[in-house]
C-alpha cells in the first residue's frame, strides 16, 4: 500500500499498458493496473479469445498466429502496441519477457519497456555471461566450463569437461530457462546422448551455440533472492526456498527458507544486491544459488524478470512486486530503504499442473466441467479458469498457483493441505491430489528437501499410490462440487463430476474394496 501511494504522489508517466502475456500473469498484472489508474490492453491467441484476462481488459487485440507461437511475434505486438497508444509495455513471464531484441525494439518505438535494460538481459539472461561477471563480481560459481557448438570435436570437448570436473554434470542451453534444454549425466556412457540431446532442443529452442557443462550438486537446496535495483542502487526481498523441483521444474516454493542458516541466507543477500549493482540493473530480477548441507552456496542463474513465485515474496513483505516495476520503468527509484523491509510470518506456493500424476504426469487437456478454489484470508489463488473454458495442449501446462501465508511454517503447511483439499477442477486432471500429499510428507513437513527429493522412485511412488486416495478426500471433492453446482449450475452432475475426479482411483484403493467385501 506504501508504495502505490507513493506511485500516485509521483509524476506517472504510465497511463495505458499493454500486457504480453495471458493467463493468470495476465490477471495479476491487470490487478495492480487498476489499482494505479491504469488503463489495460491484452492481446490473444485464438484459443484465448473467452479468457477471463481478455474480458476484463479495456481493450483487446487478437494476435496471429496460434498457441504458444502468437505471443512470439514481436512485430505484430509493436503495431497492436502502436494502435491502441500505449505509454508502456509490460510482458509478465515466459514468452518475450527475457528477450533482449524484444526489449530493444519496444524502447525504439517510443514505449516504457517494464523490465530491465536488454544489455542487462543480455550480460544476465545469458548463463555463460552472468557466470563470468558473477566471478569477476566475487560470487561463488560451480565448478564448470562452456563449449562453442560451431567449433569441430564440440562433444569430445564437453567431455573432456565433464570428466575434468567429475561427474555427475549437467549439460545446459544457457539461453534457456523453465528447466528445459538441460540433461543430467551420471557417467562418461551417458554423455553423447545427453549432449545430444540438449544441442537438439536448444536449437529449437534459443538457437544457441554454446552449452554450458556444470558439477551436478547432489543433496543441494535450490534458494533465490529477490532483488530490484534502479540502475545506481539495489536492494532485495528475502529468500525463497525453491528445493522442490520434478524433472528441474519447480512445483512448491515457500518464504522464508527455514533450514539454512540465517548468517547464510544473509550474505547471499548481500551478494546478491552486489551482483545487481555490478550490472547497473533497473527492475525486478531473481539470483539463484545452490546450497550445500555444509551451508556453501553457489551461483546458478539471474532471471531478469518477474518469477511464478513471487507470490511468497509478496505475501511475507506485503509489496507489491508489479507495482515496483512500473515505479522502477518509471524513473521513480526503488521507493523503499532496505531497513525498512521486513519479512513476516510464512509463504507457501503450490503450482497446479493440467496433468496426471497417477499416469506418470501425463498431460491433461480438455473442457472444463467445474471450477472452484477455497475462499480464506490467508489463501490467494491465480487463475484464468472457468466452467466451459479449454485447456489447451498449446500453452504451459501450469494451470494455476495456490499461495497461502500462515503465523508460521506449520501454519501454513495447513492452510495448503485445506486449501487443495477444498478446491476441485473438473473435466481435466490435475496434480492437486499430488501435491496435498506433497505437502503433509514427512520429509516436507521436517524440511528434509533437496532438487533431487522427487528423483527418489519410492517417495515419487509413495505420492503417487492410487490406494491413498482416502474417504476425506472424497467427500470434500463431493462438499465443494456441490458448492459449485449451487453457484454455476453446470449442466455435468456433482455425482457425475465426483465420479470422474475419484472414481479411477477409488476402485484400487483398499478402502474402497473393504465396502465393497461389507
Amino acid at each position: 500500500m506504501k508504495l502505490l501511494m507513493s506511485m500516485h504522489e509521483q509524476a506517472n508517466k504510465i497511463k495505458k499498458v499493454l500486457i504480453v502475456n495471458r493467463s493468470e500473469v495476465a490477471l495479476r498484472i491487470q490487478a495492480t493496473c487498476k489499482a494505479l489508474g491504469m488503463s489495460i490492453v491484452a492481446v490473444y491467441a485464438p484459443q484465448d479469445a473467452a479468457s477471463l484476462y481478455v474480458a476484463q481488459a479495456d481493450e483487446a487485440y487478437a494476435l496471429s498466429g496460434h498457441g504458444f507461437a502468437a505471443y512470439l511475434r514481436q512485430d505484430d505486438i509493436i503495431e497492436i502496441a502502436k494502435k491502441a497508444s500505449v505509454d508502456a509495455i509490460h510482458p509478465g513471464y515466459g514468452f518475450l519477457s527475457e528477450n533482449a531484441d524484444f526489449a530493444e525494439k519496444v524502447i525504439a518505438a517510443g514505449f516504457i519497456w517494464v523490465g530491465p535494460s536488454p544489455e542487462a538481459i543480455r550480460a544476465m539472461g545469458d548463463k555463460i555471461k552472468a557466470r563470468m561477471i558473477a566471478q569477476a563480481a566475487g560470487v561463488p560459481v560451480i565448478p564448470g566450463d562452456f563449449v562453442a557448438l560451431d567449433q569441430d570435436g564440440h562433444l569430445e570437448q564437453g567431455l573432456a569437461i565433464a570428466k575434468r570436473i567429475g561427474f555427475p554434470v549437467i549439460i545446459k542451453d544457457p539461453l534457456a530457462g523453465g528447466g528445459k534444454a538441460m540433461r543430467r549425466v551420471d557417467g562418461p556412457c551417458l554423455f553423447a546422448d545427453a549432449w545430444r540431446a540438449v544441442v537438439s532442443e536448444a536449437g529449437r529452442l534459443t538457437s544457441s551455440r554454446e552449452l554450458l557443462i556444470e558439477k551436478y550438486l547432489d543433496g543441494g537446496r535450490h534458494i533465490e533472492i529477490q532483488v530490484a535495483g534502479d540502475g545506481t542502487d539495489a536492494l532485495h526481498f528475502f529468500e525463497r526456498e525453491c528445493s522442490v523441483q520434478r524433472r528441474h521444474q519447480k512445483i512448491v516454493e515457500e518464504a522464508p527458507c527455514c533450514f539454512v542458516d540465517r548468517s547464510v541466507l544473509q550474505e547471499m543477500a548481500h551478494i546478491s544486491v552486489q551482483l545487481a549493482k555490478a550490472v547497473a540493473y533497473a527492475s525486478l530480477g531473481t539470483v539463484e544459488f545452490m546450497v550445500t548441507a555444509d551451508g556453501a552456496f553457489y551461483f546458478l542463474e539471474m532471471n531478469t524478470r518477474l518469477q511464478v513465485e513471487h507470490s511468497v515474496t509478496e505475501m511475507t513483505t506485503g509489496v507489491d512486486l508489479v507495482a515496483l516495476q512500473f515505479l522502477i520503468a518509471q524513473g521513480c527509484g526503488l521507493g523503499y530503504e532496505q531497513a525498512a523491509i521486513r519479512q513476516t510470518g510464512h509463504a507457501i506456493e503450490c503450482r497446479v499442473y493440467a496433468e496426471d500424476p497417477f499416469a506418470n504426469f501425463a498431460p491433461s487437456t480438455g473442457q472444463l466441467t467445474h471450477v472452484f478454489f477455497a475462499h480464506a484470508p490467508w489463501i490467494r489463488v491465480d487463475h484464468d479458469l472457468c466452467v466451459g473454458g479449454q485447456v489447451s495442449p498449446l500453452f504451459d501446462p501450469m494451470i494455476a498457483k495456490i499461495t497461502v501465508f500462515g503465523a508460521n511454517r506449520t501454519l501454513a503447511i495447513g492452510a495448503m493441505v485445506h486449501a487443495l483439499q477444498s478446491s476441485v477442477i473438473g473435466g481435466i486432471t490435475t496434480n492437486m491430489l499430488f501435491l496435498k500429499r506433497l505437502v503433509q510428507a514427512p520429509f516436507f513437513v521436517q524440511g528434509m528437501i533437496t532438487t533431487q527429493t522427487l528423483q527418489n522412485k519410492d517417495i515419487l511412488s509413495m505420492l503417487t499410490q492410487p490406494e491413498l486416495l482416502a474417504p476425506q478426500d472424497q467427500l470434500a471433492a463431493l462438499l465443494a462440487v456441490m458448492l459449485v453446482q449451487e453457484r454455476q449450475q453446470p449442466e455435468v452432475s456433482a455425482a457425475a463430476a465426483i465420479k470422474e475426479q475419484v472414481e479411477p482411483a477409488r476402485q484400487q484403493s483398499s478402502w474402497w474394496r473393504l465396502q465393497q467385501w461389507k
